[in-house]
């Protein structure tokens, strides 16, 4: 994973976008993936989007699915981003030290304007499966939790995961996962 600055893979500064190599192919659903073994992947996406998805019960029963709407692309900000991030992909993709382990481009191909890179991207954009935020910590009226992690609405439950995080970190969110659970947990034995 190469976390940089769009535009520019030296520059200094947080990150904005992000490209990652996938030995197997890797592709939206809306691609046929080649064959294992036949492709690797250039995945490429944006370090904090703008965009805001959803996510909604769909009735009053345990067992009734959850609605989730990502929203990808919502803003102009994110579809630049994602535009200078597919670049920054073929960019790497094409550099000469890959020349021997690539054959050709399979995707996009040949994109003949700012459009046909939009209709691209729309159609590649998928889950970094790195979701955050649904259950929101804070201290304003949209919060769901507060800075103990304790669930607003309800007594004795507490939500520890990355759904209490109000905003992406710029890389995988694993880490900061384990900070909030081992710290929670901390917190909990030491009231115990």
């Amino acid at each position: 994973m190469a976390y940089m600055r769009a535009g520019d893979f030296a520059a200094t500064g947080q990150p904005e976008i992000v490209v990652g190599c996938g030995v197997a192919p890797i592709v939206s659903e809306r691609f046929q993936a080649p064959a294992a073994g036949a492709a690797y992947s250039l995945l490429f996406g944006i370090t904090h989007p703008t965009s805001r998805g959803s996510l909604r019960i769909s009735g009053p029963e345990l067992g009734d699915p959850l609605i989730i709407d990502p929203a990808y692309l919502q803003t102009s900000r994110d579809r630049a981003l994602f535009r200078q991030a597919l670049e920054a992909a073929r960019t790497i993709g094409h550099h000469d030290e890959l020349n021997d382990w690539r054959e050709r481009e399979l995707l996009p191909g040949r994109l003949n304007s700012a459009a046909e890179v939009d209709d691209f991207v729309a159609q590649s954009v998928i889950t970094h499966h790195h979701p955050c935020g649904t259950c929101r910590m804070g201290k304003d009226a949209n919060a769901v939790v507060d800075a103990d992690l304790r669930l607003i609405a309800l007594d004795n439950l507490f939500v520890v995961d990355a759904s209490i995080m109000p905003s992406l970190t710029a890389g995988p969110i694993h880490a900061a996962v384990l900070v909030i659970a081992e710290t929670f947990a901390r917190t909990m034995n030491a009231e115990s």
